[in-house]
C-alpha cells in the first residue's frame, strides 16, 4: 500500500499559520470572554466579526479562575495571493487531511466543496482560516461562526463543545439531547417561556472539572421551526421573527422573547432525550448509560472535527455521572414545563 503523501496539506498549513501571525496584528480584531476562554478573533473578511458578534457570547462574567487565551485570523484567501488556492493541493480524500493533521500535531478540518481550510495550533493557542469565497460558505457557519475552533479551544483544556439543549431550576439542570425532530428545542423553549433555566438550546460548553458535569453558555442564539413555535403556542411573527434560516427555524437571541436570561451556568444532574409521544402526561423512564451514549456521541462526534478518541472518552464519563431518562412528551407546554422542573429538582 502507497504512503499517504500529506506534505501538501503540511506545507499550506505551516505557511497559512506563518501569515496569520504575521498579519494579525494589523487586522480588525474583537475579544470574547467566554466560559474557560478568551477567544480573539482577527479578520480582513467582510462583515465576519458581526455575525461573529451575532452569535458569539461575551461576557466577562463567565469568566472563571482558570482560562486560556485563543487567537484565529480568518483570511480572505483571494486577498493573499501568496497562498495558493486550496484546490492547488489536489486533496479532497478527508483520510489524507487527517493523516497530515496528526503528522503535524495540530487540528484542522477541510471542506473541499467550499475550499474552505482551518487549522489550529493547541500548543500555541493559534488558529487559521483561508476562505476561498466568504459568501460561499457553509450554512451552519453564517448561525455558528468560529465552531470549529472553540471545539479545538474547549478540547485543548479539557473541556468539550457539545450538542445539545439545557434546562435547569435553581442552578441544577438537564442535557437535551436527541436527534432533529424528536422535540429537543421545542422543549427547551417551553421550558424557558415557562420559567425553567437555561445555558443553551444548540451547543453548550461542558466541563468536568467538578464532581458534576457543569455547562456553561457559548451561543446567543436559539432556533426553533415554525411548528415548535406553535405547539408552545408563540407567534413568531409578534417578536419580528418572519425569516428562517437554511434548516427552516428561526434564528433569534434570547432575549428577544419577554422574560427569558439565559443563566451563567448549571451543574447537570441527569440527560433527557424527548420524544413527541402526543401523551397526556409527560412520563420519564430510566435509561442505560449506553442508550445514552449512542444518543449522545454520535451527533457531536460526527459535526465537530478531531478529537474522536478524547470525546468518546468524555461523553462515557458523562453519561456515567449523569443517569439518562427517556421522556414522553404530552401536547401541553405547561404540563411539559411543570414536569421538567419538578424532574429535576426531585433528583437526588
Amino acid at each position: 500500500m502507497a504512503a499517504v503523501d500529506y506534505q501538501p496539506v503540511a506545507s499550506y498549513a505551516h505557511a497559512a499559520l506563518d501569515l496569520a501571525r504575521t498579519r494579525s496584528p494589523e487586522l480588525p480584531f474583537h475579544d470574547f470572554d467566554l466560559p474557560g476562554l478568551t477567544l480573539r478573533v482577527a479578520t480582513d473578511v467582510d462583515n465576519w466579526l458581526a455575525l461573529t458578534r451575532r452569535a458569539v457570547v461575551d461576557d466577562p462574567a463567565l469568566r472563571p479562575t482558570a482560562r486560556r487565551r485563543i487567537d484565529v485570523v480568518s483570511m480572505d484567501r483571494v486577498r493573499h495571493p501568496e497562498m495558493p488556492p486550496s484546490s492547488s493541493l489536489g486533496l479532497a480524500n478527508p483520510v489524507i487531511v487527517a493523516e497530515a493533521m496528526s503528522a503535524l500535531g495540530i487540528d484542522g478540518s477541510h471542506f473541499h466543496a467550499y475550499g474552505l481550510w482551518r487549522f489550529f495550533d493547541p500548543a500555541a493557542g493559534q488558529g487559521v482560516e483561508m476562505i476561498e469565497n466568504p459568501k460561499a460558505l457553509p450554512d451552519w457557519d453564517f448561525s455558528f461562526p468560529m465552531r470549529d475552533f472553540l471545539h479545538w479551544g474547549l478540547q485543548s483544556i479539557g473541556w468539550r463543545l457539545v450538542h445539545s439543549g439545557t434546562l435547569g431550576v435553581n442552578g441544577r439542570g438537564a442535557l437535551i439531547i436527541g436527534a432533529g425532530g424528536s422535540g429537543k428545542s421545542g422543549t427547551t423553549l417551553a421550558g424557558l417561556t415557562r420559567g425553567l433555566q437555561t445555558v443553551g438550546d444548540d451547543y453548550i460548553a461542558l466541563s468536568l472539572d467538578s464532581e458534576k458535569p457543569r455547562a456553561y453558555p457559548l451561543v446567543k442564539l436559539m432556533k426553533q421551526d415554525p411548528a415548535g413555535f406553535a405547539r408552545v403556542g408563540i407567534d413568531p411573527a409578534e417578536f419580528g421573527l418572519h425569516q428562517v434560516n437554511w434548516q427552516n427555524k428561526y434564528e433569534f437571541e434570547f432575549s428577544q422573547l419577554p422574560g427569558i436570561t439565559p443563566t451563567k451556568d448549571l451543574e447537570i444532574a441527569c440527560i433527557l432525550m424527548p420524544r413527541i409521544a402526543h401523551a397526556e402526561r409527560s412520563r420519564f423512564s430510566p435509561l442505560s448509560p449506553r442508550v445514552a451514549m449512542l444518543n449522545l456521541a454520535p451527533s457531536n462526534l460526527y459535526q465537530l472535527p478531531g478529537g474522536w478518541r478524547s470525546g468518546m472518552d468524555f461523553m462515557a464519563r458523562v453519561v456515567r455521572i449523569a443517569p439518562a431518562y427517556s421522556l414522553e412528551l404530552s401536547t401541553d407546554p405547561d404540563e411539559i414545563a411543570g414536569a421538567i422542573g419538578d424532574f429535576i429538582a426531585g433528583l437526588p
